[in-house]
């Protein structure tokens, strides 16, 4: 099995694999890298705590990060299933193996949550767990700040991601590859290197529905949804239903062009989930007419804009977003807007040309897509509020549909 390394990039595309992770770090709440054979990431990281990304400042600290993942991937190569261990700063995490035509590759990471108190198990320490850094207050306050699970819910979690990661590893290929099989054609900016742009994606996401790789994940979630009814805990059956919903949505969307209706249901299933677990840290409302809800819109345009509004949440920080709709100018004018005031306005709109975000979907992404289909008038504009309050507002326009 470990004969012979090669890179994952060559079997998987990095921007697509850092999109999932992205989604699915998101949606379970939990931390996510993707490694080589050494250890060394290749992906950004998506949804690390406080006190790890605090830790990995420290170069000592960080090394041993990268021993452990290199260990309890090796560990999951060795097996060729997913490993559960205790990292050396005492946190739970796993390790689920990339492997193609025999050969490991590398691992997906997950984890960085401590188990629920009195849930000890017997769980590998794939490094002796050091407490030297339990002397600095902001780590051990960090330290005490992540979250708590059952070691069951984990090992859903894991049974879950395994099965997506079999059927990528089965079904995988580079994006040309996969693009030549399916008869599609590459668009220019992914012939340039724009691993992000968004046609592919979705098109890499049909693919997924065609090729079957998501089959037992609504049987799984079905199975949670009805555990959570029967033990009475609806937080968690509602977070079960919206998850499914989300999933549904961006592994069965198959052309570029949503409706506007369909984005928003998907936005506010995401916020939901987020605000399930943030409470009331997270305050939003969308109010937009039911006549618009059928007006062609990007796909995935929402996302990034909900996002940017909400970060900081989990850090404590209270925020609230609003999401309007209004007719102007034979237009349906979007407003989005935020008390959010991470970031000036230069800062933002700088986005807009950045392609080394580490999101799956950017403002970039949102601003191209809303030029690429519907011409260069209709992309994204950053300003302050009209209301002068703090914060920001980003609007777009969209084509109304005309009668007859």
């Amino acid at each position: 099995m470990l004969e012979e390394s090669k890179k994952i990039s060559d079997y998987l595309d990095i921007g697509f694999l850092q999109m999932l992770q992205d989604n699915c770090s998101k949606a379970m709440g939990l931390a996510f890298v993707t490694v080589d054979y050494r250890g060394c990431p290749i992906t950004h990281y998506s949804g690390f705590t406080p006190y790890c990304r605090l830790g990995r400042e420290n170069q000592g600290f960080f090394e041993m990060c990268k021993q452990c993942d290199a260990h309890g991937g090796f560990q999951a190569a060795i097996t060729g299933e997913p490993h559960i261990y205790r990292c050396h700063a005492g946190l739970v995490d796993f390790a689920l193996p990339l492997i193609r035509d025999g050969i490991y590759m590398g691992s997906l990471m997950g984890g960085q949550i401590r188990l629920d108190q009195g849930e000890k198990g017997e769980l590998e320490c794939i490094l002796p767990v050091q407490t030297d850094w339990r002397k600095d207050k902001v780590l051990d306050e960090a330290y005490h700040e992540t979250q708590m699970v059952s070691y069951d819910k984990i090992k859903s979690a894991v049974t879950l991601l395994h099965d997506m990661i079999l059927s990528m590893m089965q079904n995988g290929g580079k994006a040309d590859q996969i693009l030549e099989k399916t008869g599609i054609e590459p668009a220019a900016e992914w012939k340039t290197g724009s691993h992000m742009e968004f046609s592919f994606q979705k098109r890499e996401l049909a693919n997924m529905k065609q090729q079957g790789k998501l089959r037992y994940f609504f049987f799984v979630m079905n199975i949670v949804s009805q555990l959570a009814f029967q033990e009475k805990a609806a937080k968690t059956e509602a977070v079960a239903y919206d998850f499914a919903d989300v999933m549904r949505y961006v592994t069965e969307t198959d052309h570029e062009i949503s409706t506007l209706g369909e984005e928003l249901h998907y936005v506010e299933a995401l916020l939901r989930i987020q605000k399930a677990w943030l409470g009331d840290t997270l305050k939003y409302d969308i109010s937009v007419p039911k006549e618009y809800w059928d007006v062609n819109c990007p796909y995935m345009v929402l996302e990034p804009l909900a996002g940017l509004a909400v970060q900081g949440c989990e850090a404590g920080e209270a925020h609230e977003i609003e999401i309007l709709a209004e007719e102007d100018r034979g237009n349906v004018l979007i407003q989005v807007i935020s008390d959010n005031e991470g970031m000036t306005l230069e800062e933002m709109n700088a986005r807009l040309g950045d392609f080394s975000q580490e999101d799956g979907f950017s403002l970039r992404d949102s601003d191209r897509s809303l030029k690429r289909i519907f011409g260069k008038q209709y992309g994204l504009s950053i300003r302050s509020r009209k209301d002068d309050q703090a914060g920001y507002m980003v609007c777009f326009y969209l084509p109304q549909k005309k009668e007859g």
